[in-house]
């Protein structure tokens, strides 16, 4: 979406530091920019962040309207996204960038500039800016590990204290498994705990029911979110997993099989069972940079459930 121009009037800047011509117009000038600079030191996947640039001198003339423009990586932001004010006569250019995903980033501000009373050719004037910044994984979800209590809670904002100095928050939220919404997960509940100020681990916890009868389906979505993890954290790779099974001839024969990573569809109803009366439990243990994944179960089985828990640690 390409930016209106945006008019200033022929009184918001009229400095004039450059000589007059012989009919008393005076030559525009472009102010120089300052550099890009960044609300956050690290940028991860799924942060908000703001890009802001200041001129570092007035610009010359009586400007009618000035119009920046952002991109990142060719791609022009919309107008919505961005700002423009003038303070004490230098300018301020924001931008809000949304970091979906890692990879570098191509910043650049051209701000382009018309101006009235200008000498033949000279009513147009354009200067810009470009800085290369990067987006990285976050170590969780989407922090990183040693956020303060006050960024978690400012990307997070559905958690609260749960009691007051212990360092542990706990609320609702997505899960960070990507696709098991298409499973009807649509939200978990969250611990966040944090060491002298400083995140230091998180938890995800929803729980698959069986109460109508449905242990297929406990276990098709269970697999999903291990198989997902797997994936992500340890390149498809089930090493880390550990199938525990009751003595019975039917669970050992379908635990040992899922730690072989093979779950049959004739086998996903006494997987199921197994899961919500405790009867085979599972651990997995990942790792990824900076992060230690596990993922455990935990029956319950006068409810005909089994809660399913996602832990993610600094290492």
């Amino acid at each position: 979406m390409t930016n209106f121009w945006k008019l200033i009037g022929t009184a918001a800047v009229a400095v004039s530091v450059l000589a007059a011509c012989d009919d008393g117009t005076v030559t525009p000038a472009a102010p120089e920019l300052g550099e890009i600079t960044v609300s956050q030191e690290k940028i991860g996947v799924g942060h908000q962040v703001v890009l802001t640039v200041e001129d570092k001198t007035q610009m010359s003339g009586s400007l009618y309207s000035i119009d920046p423009v952002w991109t990142v990586n060719g791609s022009e932001i919309m107008d919505i996204y961005t700002d423009y004010e003038m303070i004490g006569g230098l300018g301020r250019y924001t931008c809000y960038y949304l970091a979906s995903k890692a990879g570098k980033l191509e910043v650049a501000l051209t701000v382009n500039m018309r101006f009235n009373n200008a000498p033949a050719g000279e009513d147009e004037k354009s200067t810009s800016v470009t800085a290369d910044l990067e987006v990285v994984p976050c170590d969780a979800r989407n922090s990183f590990w040693g956020d303060s209590v006050a960024i978690t809670l400012y990307r997070e904002p559905g958690l609260n204290e749960y009691e007051t100095g212990n360092g542990v928050y706990v609320g609702i939220g997505n899960s960070s498994v990507t696709g098991v919404a298409n499973y009807g997960i649509d939200k978990v509940n969250l611990t966040y705990t944090f060491e002298k100020g400083r995140l230091s681990r998180i938890e995800e916890l929803f729980t698959l029911s069986a109460a109508d009868g449905s242990y297929s389906k406990v276990a098709e979505i269970f697999d999903f979110v291990l198989r997902t993890l797997e994936t992500n954290y340890a390149g498809g790779s089930i090493s880390g997993r550990t199938v525990k099974p009751a003595a019975d001839p039917s669970y050992i024969s379908v635990g040992s099989n899922y730690e072989m990573g093979i779950l049959q569809e004739a086998d996903k109803s006494i997987m199921g069972q197994g899961l919500v009366q405790g009867l085979i439990v599972v651990e997995a243990a990942m790792s990824s940079g900076d992060t230690y994944i596990t993922l455990t179960t935990d029956a319950r089985p006068n409810s005909k459930s089994v809660d399913v828990i996602l832990t993610y640690s600094s290492r």
